[in-house]
């Protein structure tokens, strides 16, 4: 991917601008500019030769480099991959807030909405659903607004999601997820509903955790233990666990029969994985955390794409061989955000890859041979 500097410059020459100064004040010279037409990756577009210097809309290049252009209340016109701020965790804390989700308002995601009994629904094409994955989502939110702010509505709303967690929990400790899915149009093959989802298990083990810790209710302890059942068991027994290249533990969070690796879902396990851990004292979740290190220390680099993250690994696992699927620049930050947590937890072992992923979002882009 080639690199682009932008660069904004006022010509009031050009267009004409008017002056404030008091008169008898010296002003520079008038600048000629000059109309030439511009290849930009092989398509035409407007520019303007002002002496040695060219300038193009910066439109046309952010149509061309999928860069957002706005204007902040400084007055200063944006032009970048990602408008938000991207959250690095500098400290993890079991206890107390899960990542950047104190600052998370589920209720805007697309599709979403709070149903009557204070739970996510997610409305479809296909139908509307209590999905598994953004019900623990919605729960970790109010936990960590909860224990941030104080503030007992946060309480309830996190209660609410706990009981519905303990009321659909299965035998098996895991939260069916209650529609069929087709992963990509059906690159990876299909899932039936009733599977589970390791993101869905990974973060509701580590919230109910959290809930027990956070009220000493041993029921939320129990469950939490149990939501682990899914991320033991392998894909071909019901599970979601894969074995990545024959000896890495992975945490499938879509378990299609072509293996899909999808990164936020595992980042998001693993970290859960961690805390039950913590949590709840249990030697076992933090022996498939030490597990799960072991696996990102193989797979972290087949996501890096020179310039930004692939959401996943079909073009690694599936034959006949696919593109990479680049990751949408909201779902590359996420990834950073993530890594940084679990940089945080290890003590420094992902810093070098978390600060090359975190200047892809600044355009800085793996030099070539």
């Amino acid at each position: 991917m080639r690199k682009f500097i932008v660069l904004v410059t006022a010509l009031c020459s050009l267009i004409g601008c008017t002056s404030s100064e008091p008169s008898g004040v010296r002003r520079p010279p008038t600048v000629t500019a000059t109309q030439v037409p511009v290849g930009l990756l092989h398509e035409p577009v407007p520019g303007l030769r002002v002496d040695d210097e060219l300038y193009v809309p910066l439109d046309a290049l952010a149509k061309r480099q999928e860069l957002t252009v706005s204007t902040g209340a400084d007055g200063v016109v944006r032009a970048e991959y990602f408008e938000d701020e991207t959250p690095l965790i500098k400290k993890h804390d079991p206890r107390g807030p899960w990542l950047h989700f104190a600052g998370v308002d589920v209720t805007t995601w697309r599709r979403i909405s709070i149903g009557s009994d204070g739970i996510p629904v997610s409305t479809y094409d296909f139908g509307t659903f209590q999905y598994p994955v953004e019900v623990v989502q919605y729960g970790m939110e109010n936990y960590s607004k909860w224990v941030v702010t104080g503030d007992q509505k946060y309480r309830a709303k996190a209660e609410t999601v706990a009981r519905w967690l303990l009321e659909h929990q299965d035998a098996k400790g895991g939260w069916p997820v209650p529609f069929d899915y087709s992963y990509r149009e059906g690159l990876a093959g299909e899932l039936r509903a009733g599977w589970y989802s390791g993101m869905a298990q990974g973060i509701g083990a580590a919230f109910l955790a959290k809930m027990y810790d956070k009220t000493r209710e041993s029921r939320y302890g129990d469950a939490a233990l149990r939501a682990l059942g899914p991320l033991r068991t392998k894909v071909e027994q019901g599970g979601v666990l894969r074995r990545f290249e024959g000896r890495f533990d992975w945490f499938e969070e879509y378990p299609t029969p072509t293996p899909t690796h999808v990164l936020n879902g595992y980042l998001f396990a693993l970290i859960g994985v961690y805390d039950v851990g913590e949590l709840m004292g249990d030697k076992s979740a933090k022996e498939m955390f030490q597990q799960g290190l072991k696996t990102l220390d193989r797979i972290l680099p087949l996501y890096d794409l020179s310039y930004r993250t692939t959401y996943d690994l079909l073009h690694y696992t599936r034959t006949p061989a696919t593109a990479p699927n680049p990751a949408r620049w909201s779902y590359h930050s996420l990834h950073v955000t993530q890594l940084s947590a679990l940089d945080a937890i290890t003590g420094g072992r992902y810093s070098e890859v978390e600060k090359r992923w975190l200047g892809y979002l600044s355009g800085k882009a793996l030099p070539g041979n």
